[in-house]
């Protein structure tokens, strides 16, 4: 698992930036956002999505494993279980001549997968990313306020031990509700242009 951690060495974050409040980060027209990103549908009968399910579920059975969540298979705890018990994913999918970039994919679509399925997040991939790892991203809409994510990027972050699916399920489940709409950042913005 050197390779993931290659990547990430070059791309740490300090303590100083996780303290930052998050703010409006950009604003960009519809024109914009339909020329930079490409939506990916994301179904049960798709390829890819299929052979994830399918890895997942090879990898309890073979090793014997009884996945937390009995389904979906593809539950955040259980891509969690898979990356750490036993073999461990990785070295289950290396049995398969599968490369990294594989291994990272199949963990990637699983919970795409199941933020689609469970929150209506949409999956895009990005023409111009502003790191190679952010190729994919999946965004919640709630009236104009958007919610991104990389799955990807976070996707090696859990296959080299330094984060948990189910760490950002919880997260998101508790505060999915509480992204501002367009409209309430446009008023915080007026709000405090006239307190200047």
């Amino acid at each position: 698992m050197s390779f993931f951690r290659k990547i990430f060495s070059k791309n740490k974050v300090t303590n100083n930036e996780n303290h930052k409040v998050q703010g409006l980060k950009e604003v960009y027209t519809e024109e914009y956002f339909k020329g930079r990103y490409t939506e990916q549908e994301l179904s049960e009968n798709d390829l890819l999505v299929d052979g994830s399910f399918k890895m997942l579920e090879s990898f309890f059975i073979d090793n014997k494993i009884k996945p937390v969540i009995d389904q979906p298979v593809y539950h955040p705890l259980n891509i969690d279980q898979a990356v750490q018990e036993g073999m461990g994913f990785y070295e289950y999918c290396k049995q398969f001549d599968q490369d990294d970039k594989q291994i990272g994919l199949i963990i990637t679509i699983a919970f795409s997968y199941f933020l689609v399925n469970e929150w209506d997040f949409k999956l895009f991939n990005d023409k111009t990313p502003e790191f190679p790892l952010r190729f994919m991203t999946l965004k919640y809409d709630r009236d104009g306020g958007v919610l991104s994510l990389y799955p990807f990027e976070y996707s090696l972050k859990v296959l080299n031990g330094e984060a948990r699916f189910s760490d950002l399920f919880e997260k998101i489940k508790n505060n999915l509700g509480n992204i501002p709409s367009a409209k309430d950042i446009l008023d915080n913005l007026k709000r405090d242009l006239n307190q200047e």
